[in-house]
C-alpha cells in the first residue's frame, strides 16, 4: 500500500517549499545589492568621487573598469557633433584616451570603441555630462574642466578646415564647445 500524505501534510510541504523559495530570493537580492554596492564603491574610487555620483555613472552603464572613459564622453560627443565621426576625429579620441591612460584592448578601451562605433543618445550625453560636471566641481586641482575643454577642441579641430585657410571647428562643434564651457564652468 502506497504511503499517501494527508491534505494537511501536503499543505505543510507546500508552505515549507514557499518559505525556502522566499528565503532563496531574499538571499539572492542581498547578494546582488552587495555586488552593486561593491561596484559603486569601486567606481567612486576610480573616479575619486562620491557614492551618489558613482551610482549615476553605474546607471549609465559604467563599471569599475570602464569608469575611466567617463571624462572622455565630451570628446566622444564632440566627435559625433555633426552626426558622424571622421577617421581623424576617431583617431584623435583614441590618441587622447591613450594619453589619459586607457590601454588598448582593455575593458575601458573596448567600451570607448563601442561609443565611437554607435552614436549614444542625447540623453546619455546629457546624463554623462552632468556626472562629469560633478567630477569637475570636486577636482581639487581644477584641471579636469580645462583638460576636457582642450581635448574637446582638439577633437573638433581634428578633421576640419581647408588647408589651414578656414576655421577647423564647424558651427555645431563651436556651439557644443560653448555648451561645455557653461556646463563645466570653464572658459571656452
Amino acid at each position: 500500500m502506497a504511503d499517501k500524505n494527508t491534505p494537511r501534510e501536503e499543505e505543510e510541504k507546500y508552505i515549507q517549499q514557499q518559505e525556502r523559495e522566499k528565503l532563496a530570493r531574499l538571499r539572492r537580492e542581498k547578494q546582488l545589492e552587495a555586488i552593486r554596492q561593491q561596484e559603486r564603491e569601486a567606481i567612486a574610487a576610480s573616479l575619486n568621487t562620491r557614492d551618489d555620483v558613482a551610482a549615476e555613472a553605474m546607471e549609465l552603464g559604467f563599471d569599475a573598469e570602464t569608469a575611466r572613459v567617463l571624462p572622455l564622453v565630451p570628446l566622444i560627443q564632440m566627435a559625433w557633433a555633426d552626426g558622424s565621426i571622421s577617421t581623424a576625429e576617431g583617431d584623435k579620441v583614441l590618441e587622447l584616451a591613450r594619453r589619459f591612460g586607457i590601454a588598448d584592448e582593455s575593458a575601458a578601451s573596448n567600451f570607448l570603441q563601442m561609443l565611437l562605433e554607435e552614436q549614444p543618445t542625447d540623453l546619455f550625453f546629457s546624463r554623462a555630462n552632468s556626472v562629469i560636471a560633478h567630477l569637475i566641481d570636486e577636482d581639487p586641482e581644477g584641471e579636469m574642466g580645462q583638460n576636457v575643454m582642450n581635448w574637446s577642441k582638439a577633437v573638433a579641430a581634428a578633421s576640419g578646415g581647408f588647408f589651414g585657410l578656414t576655421n577647423p571647428i564647424n558651427k555645431e562643434e563651436s556651439a557644443l564647445l560653448d555648451d561645455f564651457a557653461r556646463l563645466f564652468g570653464v572658459q571656452g
